[in-house]
């Protein structure tokens, strides 16, 4: 494979343009779709190509192809070369590509292959899921429940002299329950991702999530609408990484930078929040759904500390971003795949945790709502504003919990957001999950603390 890469970049180099990149993919999926025990979809995958990138003086050309032959890949080459030549003269600012070299080869050995599972028997899995779900009480009335696996093997190869190779494998199962009672209807939604092999979907979470799934959808039958008002809002680590990928996260893509596309454009080594708030994207975490060792450009990835004692010190950086905007790189260019051109992106995202004890929050809440969860929302990074629903909630009194409650959301401007909160808590956890950006879909994680935001307006009935 390292050879077609290379007959591409000789031939692209050889037409006139200063940088190519190509990224050989070979990815195999599955994806299983169960409603109401009876399967709807049951599909394998298999995904093989090229994608090729030139440059020169600050245009960029892109394409992909199929043929993995050596003439394939030279006329592919040659191509996108004079595509970028033909655009060179046509961009509003020239610039040079400048970063590291890397040369590493990064194999994963799962302990039980997605490929040596027979499909009868992740089926199997599925349906015990439905089932769970189903069975749980007579009031629930719908269930879904999707399991996915990718396997991806992935060449980066580039003309600075880069040459890196890795596997990745991902397995993933959600369940979503709608309960009913009457005329109130509720849905729960939960998820399980990570990075490993089918023995992932073997452990005790995983094999009871369709439970958890139709016990939450049941609870939500005796919660209440909440009473929108302004309140202490103690975020549980799903909702505080939510917020924090969407509202803050992209806001930090230096691609958003170049674009003026973003609310924390003049916000580089300035304060955004309380000293106590520090904000991290982390790939080099083991096992995590959105972990990776090299990027998609073949840079070598790194902890990335966004915010450092409310300080916003890092970006999220391409090759391209961190050359224009004269910073280092640091892995975090990522593709849907080798159809899609690499772009930055998060990896796992959340608030570092503080000093306090998770109930010491709650206890010292007098009016407040504990919110859990998400369902859905929206951001808008250019200006800092958002709002989420949480699945759920918990009315505080007087640092005590009390009714349970649903239809509530969060929003505002996530500066302001963020120079509110007053506690950070000494638990974590993070959340599989799936970030859409420019029509590309990568996995991620997301989550952090339990962590409190003083007086805010809540949304509600």
């Amino acid at each position: 494979m390292e050879d077609l890469a290379n007959i591409a970049i000789s031939a692209a180099l050889e037409t006139g343009v200063s940088f190519v990149d190509v990224r050989i993919e070979n990815s195999i999926s599955t994806i299983i779709e169960m409603t109401d025990g009876i399967t709807k979809r049951a599909l394998s995958s298999h995904l093989k190509g090229a994608g090729i990138r030139a440059f020169v003086g600050g245009a960029w050309a892109f394409a992909q192809t199929t043929d993995m032959t050596p003439s394939g890949m030279r006329e592919t080459g040659k191509s996108v070369a004079k595509l970028a030549l033909a655009t060179k003269h046509r961009v509003k600012e020239s610039f040079e590509i400048h970063g590291p070299t890397y040369t590493d080869r990064v194999f994963f050995k799962p302990k039980k292959d997605f490929r040596d599972i027979p499909i009868e028997d992740k089926i199997h899995y599925t349906k015990t899921i439905d089932d769970q779900a189903r069975v749980y009480d007579e009031r629930v009335t719908n269930t879904r429940t999707v399991y996915g696996e990718l396997w991806t093997n992935l060449y980066v190869v580039n003309s600075f002299g880069t040459s890196i190779y890795r596997e990745n494998s991902l397995p993933r199962i959600v369940s979503v329950t709608t309960a009913k009672e009457g005329s109130n209807r509720q849905r729960a939604y939960r998820s399980f991702g990570t990075l490993g092999g089918f023995e992932k979907i073997e452990q005790e979470r995983p094999q009871n999530i369709g439970t958890e799934s139709a016990k939450k959808a049941i609870e939500l039958l005796d919660s209440k609408a909440a009473k929108g008002g302004t309140y202490d809002v103690v975020m549980d680590p799903v909702l505080n990484g939510v917020m924090v990928h969407e509202a803050f996260g992209h806001a930090c893509e230096a691609d958003g930078f170049l674009a003026h596309a973003t609310v924390l454009e003049d916000k580089l080594d300035m304060s955004v929040g309380p000293d106590h708030l520090n904000i991290s994207d982390d790939p080099t975490i083991p096992e995590m759904r959105g972990s990776f060792e090299y990027d998609w450009e073949g840079t070598k990835t790194q902890k990335r500390c966004l915010v450092k004692d409310g300080i916003l010190t890092e970006l999220l950086h391409s090759l391209e971003t961190a050359s224009r905007l004269d910073m280092t790189t640091n892995g975090s260019a990522r593709a849907q795949s080798f159809m899609d051109v690499p772009i930055p992106r998060m990896s796992n995202t959340f608030m570092e945790p503080g000093d306090w004890e998770r109930d010491e929050i709650i206890a010292e809440t007098k009016n407040g709502i504990l919110l859990c969860n998400f369902n859905y929302g929206y951001t808008e990074p250019a200006k800092g504003q958002f709002m989420f629903q949480a699945s759920h909630g918990y009315m505080i009194e007087n640092g005590e919990l009390g009714q349970m409650v649903r239809d509530v959301s969060l929003a505002g401007q996530i500066l302001d957001i963020l120079s509110k909160i007053d506690a950070v808590g000494n638990d974590f956890q993070l959340e599989a999950g799936t970030c859409g950006k420019n029509g590309q879909s990568v996995p991620d994680m997301s989550g952090g603390p339990h962590a409190r935001i003083i007086e805010i307006p809540v949304g509600g009935m």
